[in-house]
């Protein structure tokens, strides 16, 4: 059996996953979507981006521990805005040129509202 540690925000799932597990050095982030309040794509991107921070720092790490991010986007045709929020957010953490990997793919998201999806590997 794999020895790892959940990563308890505090904040509400809704399902049988946990927002993030740390095994040795690696931290892995369940998809992150948004709150019901951002309307739209960079709203929503940088709420994405700040469960995911808050989940990074109940883990002991930061935004610049991230080395590889996946983005679900509802529609492609809100990457140009969204590319501009990712990147925002970002320099707005202190990471200015070590971003991290990052693949883009068009999906449709678990919430109605939803435009956006975002899961993440961090390592210690």
């Amino acid at each position: 059996m794999v020895n790892f540690e959940v990563i308890d925000t505090g904040s509400p799932k809704t399902g049988p996953y946990n927002l993030g597990i740390k095994a040795s050095n690696l931290i892995f982030i369940s998809g992150q979507v948004t709150t019901p309040d951002a309307r739209d794509i960079k709203e929503q991107t940088l709420a994405a981006f700040e469960k995911i921070k808050k989940i990074l720092e109940a883990a002991g790490a930061h935004v610049s521990n991230l080395v590889k991010v996946t983005v679900f986007l509802k529609n492609m045709s809100d990457f140009k805005e969204m590319n501009q929020a990712y990147k925002e957010f970002f320099e707005q953490n202190g990471v200015s040129e070590k971003f991290p990997a990052r693949s883009t793919v068009e999906a449709t998201c678990p919430l109605p509202y939803g435009l956006i999806e975002i899961d993440a590997i961090a390592l210690l």
